[in-house]
């Protein structure tokens, strides 16, 4: 099964693809937000085009793991999205995916690159889960 990792931002969008096969995830493309509408049509595309099975949110909490006003955006994205797509749609944590992202000297690209490591987090865990 492929994963879309998507770190959500209100200007840009980081996109991260993984599969259950290799267990890896790797930086896709990062999109302008060109709006909600055109956004879910876009990502219905790419969905459909990389027969994607499941779409993971990056859920940014703070390092006590409490609620921002981005918290609040990423759940409206997140909850918006579901209705506007016919895969699940999981929220995971993102803490900290965007620092490791600016040390790997991500530059211009660490929206995706940051999508890239909360995905890949997102298939560790899954993947030790099911190994128990």
């Amino acid at each position: 099964m492929k994963y879309l990792g998507i770190d959500y931002g209100e200007a840009k969008i980081g996109l991260a693809m993984g599969d259950d096969e290799t267990h890896l995830a790797l930086p896709y493309k990062i999109i302008s937000n060109p709006g909600e509408e055109k956004l879910f049509n876009e990502l219905k595309d790419l969905i459909r085009a990389e027969t994607v099975g499941v779409a993971v949110v990056g859920f940014p909490l703070n390092l006590r793991g409490q609620t921002s006003i981005q918290t609040s955006r990423v759940k409206r994205f997140s909850d918006r999205l579901q209705e506007n797509i016919q895969i699940p749609v999981i929220l995971h944590d993102e803490r900290l995916s965007s620092q490791e992202a600016k040390k790997l000297n991500a530059g211009k690209r660490d929206d995706d690159v940051a999508a890239m490591i909360m995905l890949q987090n997102y298939l560790d865990k899954i993947s030790m889960t099911n190994s128990k």
